[in-house]
């Protein structure tokens, strides 16, 4: 049986630190990459059930890697996150493919419960109403 997989695109390891207590729990193979090319060879290798990307340093590298996970990479969902309260930025990477956004207001420390419950969905898309979406549900279950 092969384990479920989380892949982190971040520069300081905060994101894979908040992921610890979820990896030794359920037994999720938690993996940081630093460079987009390496995240895109791992994601063409298979078996990866959540990307983790961390935006605000390089937008455009970040966004494009967004989109090409979105495009090449559809079974794999993917969690931006990111530090600044920014609704365009935000629409932004809905636009391209995130299953689900964290920016301020919305608390980081959902995180693990977020991609817990992307790794066992089936789902491809699941959000909190945030900046005013239109098509979020109270439930958060974007559609």
């Amino acid at each position: 049986m092969q384990l479920a997989q989380v892949l982190i695109y971040e520069k300081d390891g905060r994101l894979a630190e908040s992921l610890r207590a979820l990896s030794e729990s359920r037994g999720i193979w938690v993996r940081e990459l630093r460079q987009a090319r390496a995240c895109l060879d791992a994601l063409a290798r298979g078996g990866i059930g959540v990307l983790v990307l961390k935006i605000g340093r390089d937008l455009e590298r970040e966004l494009t890697l967004l989109q090409q996970a979105a495009w090449n990479f559809p079974d794999c969902r993917t969690v931006v996150v990111g530090d600044v309260d920014h609704p365009a930025l935000a629409d932004l990477a809905w636009d391209l493919g995130a299953a689900f956004v964290f920016m301020p207001p919305t608390p980081f420390n959902l995180l693990p419960e977020v991609v817990d419950r992307l790794l066992k969905s089936g789902l491809p898309h699941i959000a909190a109403p945030a900046h005013g979406d239109p098509q979020a549900s109270a439930t958060g279950v974007r559609g």
